[in-house]
């Protein structure tokens, strides 16, 4: 069978197993916040996020588990999930409690290094034979957008954002279900508000349609057309190709994973919103930036304010009071990289995941330092006539966009991967 098809067909099936939970979910979470305010209410909400949560995690994992195995596979994922369940708990202990000033905040990340990078060969005696296709981390889903969700909550709750949850407001936040796979890392305080201060004009019941429309089309649709001429798609059929097709493919990977991404991003807002939620933006017009400065403050933007609040900005003052005012523009070029290259590594274990965070590190410390450059070369007055010239940003929106779409060539293949890709371009 072609991959590509291969892929459509896994692509609408994974749909089809996550469409259950998804179409009665809003359902039965509407129903539960139809209830008088107080905490029955909210156990409500919460008991119904942990079912479906849970349906979400044993409809989607049974796909490739054999027949004879579903009930094995059920029992064990559902244990699974009840020690997904408990550990976010502890965190809320940890927090409710002040038990250490860094430990609620670094408890989510320590989780999820232990689950999610420790050696596959450490972990496979924990996962029963009939499912020795599947990895550990698994049986938890969505778990690093889990672990960045709980560590900005501790911040914002910290920083006097929001108070302190109550435990069944938490387990709410924390298996949202529409943003519990794949995200947006929808901070805490707004989806606090929306409980709290429900305002429809924010999240209106026709533009929350809509946007469960698009999402739909871009994800089953104009993703999967955008895959047929991806690595996948287009490199993966074992016959030698010309080079002509490897920036076919660059483009055609960036073209599927934005659709992907931010059709199933869609999604979650849309469900979201018919339940008067509001979800934090994760896309806004990207390839219409300039540089890539430009380009991550307008991509997966709720990863990039993450990291902006929780490492960047305390880190680079930090490095600033060490070394001086005169040296801050290295201080920040420090900073930089070593946020794109935890980037690169929260996307994934693997070396090719550690370049692909150093690509954008060298990247975008080039931006910072080549508009440092401009500046005092051109003086405000001519920087800001340059900023203008519509050649010049056409120029760098290309440059920026080529730049970005072969760096996810490290995050569509592993090393062995890439091997196997360039080895397929032979003499014609």
């Amino acid at each position: 069978m072609p991959p590509g098809l291969t892929h459509f067909l896994s692509n609408s099936l994974l749909l089809v197993t996550l469409a259950v939970p998804f179409l009665f979910f809003p359902l039965a979470a509407w129903v539960a916040l139809k209830l008088p305010e107080g905490k029955i209410r909210m156990a409500a909400f919460a008991a119904v996020n942990l079912v479906f949560a849970l349906a979400v995690c044993i409809t989607r994992g049974t796909y490739g588990v054999r027949l004879h195995d579903v009930k094995q596979y059920f029992i064990f994922s559902t244990v699974m999930f009840a020690v997904y369940v408990l550990l976010v708990a502890v965190q809320y202990l940890l927090l409710e409690k002040k038990l250490g000033s860094w430990l609620p905040l670094f408890f989510p990340l320590i989780i999820l290094v232990l689950v999610k990078y420790v050696p596959r060969e450490w972990t496979q005696g924990l996962v029963p034979a009939p499912f020795s296709n599947k990895v550990f981390g698994d049986f938890f889903l969505g778990l690093s957008y889990m672990a960045f969700r709980l560590t900005y909550m501790v911040h914002e709750i910290r920083n006097g954002v929001v108070p302190l949850p109550s435990f069944s407001e938490y387990l709410s936040f924390a298996f949202f279900v529409p943003t519990l796979s794949i995200g947006p890392i929808n901070p805490y305080s707004t989806f606090h508000n929306s409980l709290t201060k429900p305002d429809r004009t924010v999240t209106p019941v026709g533009r929350s349609w809509g946007r469960i429309l698009i999402g739909l089309t871009k994800y089953v649709f104009l993703g999967n057309l955008a895959n047929q001429i991806s690595y996948d798609g287009l490199l993966a059929d074992g016959l030698p190709h010309h080079w002509i097709d490897f920036p076919i493919a660059v483009a055609g990977y960036c073209a599927y994973l934005y659709l992907n991404f931010s059709g199933f991003c869609d999604i979650a807002i849309g469900v979201s919103g018919l339940l008067g939620i509001q979800v934090a933006e994760n896309f806004d017009r990207p390839f219409s930036k300039r540089n890539l400065q430009e380009f991550w403050a307008h991509w997966h933007m709720t990863l990039t304010n993450y990291m902006r609040d929780m490492v960047f900005v305390p880190l680079s003052k930090a490095l600033v009071r060490r070394f001086g005012p005169a040296a801050a523009p290295h201080c920040i070029a420090l900073a930089i990289a070593i946020v794109f290259l935890l980037m690169g590594i929260w996307h994934g274990a693997g070396w090719n995941f550690v370049l692909y965070g150093l690509w954008h590190a060298v990247g975008v410390a080039t931006v910072h330092y080549y508009t440092l450059f401009l500046k005092k070369r051109l003086g405000k007055a001519r920087y800001a006539k340059y900023r203008e010239n519509r050649v010049i940003y056409h120029i760098a929106n290309a440059v920026t966009l080529a730049y970005f779409a072969l760096g996810l060539i490290l995050v569509a293949n592993s090393m062995r991967g890439l091997k196997l890709i360039f080895a397929a371009f032979q003499p014609m």
